[in-house]
């Protein structure tokens, strides 16, 4: 069960930039002719839309309030070390025992009250340019979908597609991992489940391997964000511009 919309939101509430910045666009937006009704962009969230790791940052929040236990927090980081997509999919196990209502409030308070994303200001701009030029924006991530849900009322995005929580009949999580597991060959595979026929996507943005698959269903651009020099050298070799690590950019803690 998605959450409704619970509020009018201002863009200083979650450290959105106070005024836009249209200039800082990428040119190549422009020479995009393929856009309007029936086209989709695809946006990845964590490294790409801003610097952060939202199921980090709220998980750990969650945990630091005591709405859940920490206890397998660290087995969380190892598995991820070793297996990004494995990793997204374990996290869901932290919040065992949590209602889904539940679970929807604290992750509105923790957007209005603690979220301070560092925007990647690039990427928010294309999201709006090509949200006026007619695109729906469709937010493909490996973070639990239902912490995403809010970026629903304060941007521009009608899709959210994440890592979906299994519930049982009283809407109480489980743990466990429901549908398909939005990483890697899986965003790719969620993404044309729900398409159907009457849609396309021509634009994918992503700042890592779990992305690649997503951005290879771009009929037109991909655009690679912030990549590490891996990623870096994948995109090159496809063609695809890349948007470089700035040089205060510092590596996620468990990544690094």
């Amino acid at each position: 069960m998605e959450p409704q919309s619970c509020c009018t939101c201002a863009m200083a509430d979650f450290d959105l930039p106070d005024a836009r910045r249209p200039d800082l666009a990428p040119s190549f937006l422009s020479a995009m002719t393929v856009l309007g009704e029936g086209t989709v962009a695809l946006f990845d969230a964590d490294g790409t839309l801003w610097r952060d790791d939202v199921a980090d940052d709220f998980t750990r929040w969650m945990i630091d309030t005591g709405a859940i236990s920490g206890e397998q927090w660290s087995r969380y980081l190892e598995i991820y070390r070793e297996d990004h997509a494995a990793g997204c999919r374990y996290l869901l196990m932290l919040y065992a025992g949590l209602t889904q209502t539940a679970l929807h409030d604290r992750v509105w308070t923790w957007w209005r009250e603690h979220a301070r994303r560092r925007w990647v200001p690039e990427a928010l701009e294309a999201l709006y340019f090509l949200a006026e030029a007619g695109c729906e924006i469709w937010i493909v991530t490996g973070s639990p979908s239902d912490t995403m849900y809010p970026l629903r009322d304060f941007l521009p995005v009608s899709t959210v597609i994440g890592m979906d929580f299994e519930l049982d009949e009283q809407d109480v999580i489980t743990g466990g991992h429901s549908g398909i597991s939005c990483a890697d060959e899986g965003k790719a595979e969620k993404v044309r489940a729900l398409l159907g026929d009457e849609r396309r996507v021509v634009f994918a943005a992503g700042n890592g391997s779990l992305d690649r698959a997503m951005m290879e269903l771009s009929t037109d651009v991909a655009w690679a964000v912030y990549p590490n020099a891996t990623f870096e050298a994948v995109a090159r070799s496809r063609g695809w511009p890349i948007l470089p690590r700035p040089d205060d950019f510092v590596e996620e803690t468990k990544l690094a």
